[in-house]
């Protein structure tokens, strides 16, 4: 039924933390998908311990470094679950979270072809509050993820997604580029689906360190990836989305201008 995606490059001693969440889930029709962007490092060793354990369904791929995205679209088309979910090698479900999603939220959304899946809450480990204080009125609601960047108060989530969607929205990498903004993925999605906003946890995010976060690589090393993010942000995004919006506006075109800028400079 769901396929857990995690991505890790040399992080294999934070995958304990990932690990244990899943082993906390009394829902357990799940697989975990592990794609190894090149590390060299003990992740390798590490997961064939779990697997050894064989406590829960464990799959394995290592590539060559390719970036976070590359990754991604690998899991997405090796997935063999019908929801998928990406979840960061130091990353944890929330206790029991998957019991509480998959038995009161996703019949609601199965048969609704204009939903691609769940947008549910992380809580954030250094404060215990949740990362996004974008809100509903009620406990969930079908919504357009441009009403919650129009909101000026987006944040981090964590998406249950229908993986014969995302079948149609890989990232767009090549040799050359190995990290895209996700928010290209977003603006891409929501011109056609809509998610259900649940205001329920599901995960939690440890953000007392930083090592190989992407989200803070500089703009000129991965100047081409940004610029297909920040264009496609101007081309997807309503015009009336930036109105609410206008400080992400004036972000997306001073990026949009940098990157191309860096593009021109390092040809």
């Amino acid at each position: 039924m769901l396929t857990i995606f995690t991505p890790t490059f040399n992080r294999g001693d934070h995958l304990i933390k990932c690990y244990d969440s899943l082993l906390n889930q009394t829902y357990s029709d799940f697989e975990w998908l592990i794609i190894d962007d090149g590390s060299t490092d003990n992740t390798k060793q590490i997961v064939k311990a779990f697997q050894n354990e064989k406590k829960i369904t464990i799959r394995y791929i290592y590539q060559k470094n390719a970036g976070k995205q590359a990754a991604w679209n690998r899991a997405v088309l090796n997935a063999n679950g019908e929801y998928f979910i990406g979840v960061d090698s130091d990353d944890a479900l929330m206790e029991d979270a998957l019991g509480l999603f998959f038995d009161k939220y996703i019949s609601i959304i199965e048969n609704n072809k204009e939903v691609i899946g769940i947008r549910a809450l992380s809580k954030k480990e250094s404060s215990q509050q949740a990362d996004s204080t974008y809100s509903i009125d009620n406990e969930y609601s079908i919504n357009s993820w441009f009403d919650e960047f129009g909101s000026r108060i987006y944040g981090e989530r964590i998406d249950i997604l229908k993986t014969n969607i995302l079948k149609d929205y890989l990232y767009p990498v090549t040799d050359d580029i190995k990290f895209i903004p996700e928010i290209w993925f977003y603006s891409m999605i929501s011109k056609k689906y809509k998610f259900m906003y649940v205001n329920k946890f599901l995960r939690v995010f440890f953000d007392e360190h930083g090592d190989n976060r992407l989200s803070r690589s500089s703009l000129e090393k991965h100047a081409k990836g940004h610029l297909i993010s920040r264009t496609a942000m101007l081309k997807n995004i309503p015009i009336r989305y930036f109105l609410r919006n206008p400080v992400a506006l004036a972000k997306t075109i001073i990026r949009w201008v940098q990157s191309s800028y860096f593009v021109i400079k390092n040809k």
